[in-house]
């Protein structure tokens, strides 16, 4: 159960409830701030407050590959470069 700070102004999430909310990190979540595409207050220096409105408004914009946009992919697999553990392996040959 996510829970919530009542205020005059309406209900709001703090980053942890948001992303609980939403299904995601707290980082995507930040990052949604810091690029605009998510409405937040900062109360005093460190704290993000998000209406649940706009959470659940953002929850509905949010895609996984899962959902079939792989083929959005920036770039092709085959051009992808090798893991870490592909990198050993052929370092250890």
């Amino acid at each position: 159960m996510v829970t919530m700070s009542q205020t005059l102004s309406g209900t709001y999430l703090t980053v942890a409830e948001a992303a609980r909310h939403m299904g995601c990190t707290d980082g995507w979540v930040r990052m949604l701030i810091l690029q605009g595409r998510l409405a937040a207050t900062k109360m005093g220096q460190r704290v993000w407050m998000i209406r649940l409105e706009d959470a659940t408004a953002a929850r509905e914009q949010l895609t996984t590959r899962s959902n079939g946009k792989k083929d959005q992919a920036i770039r092709p697999a085959a051009d992808r470069k090798p893991g870490r553990k592909a990198a050993k392996k052929r370092a250890k040959r």
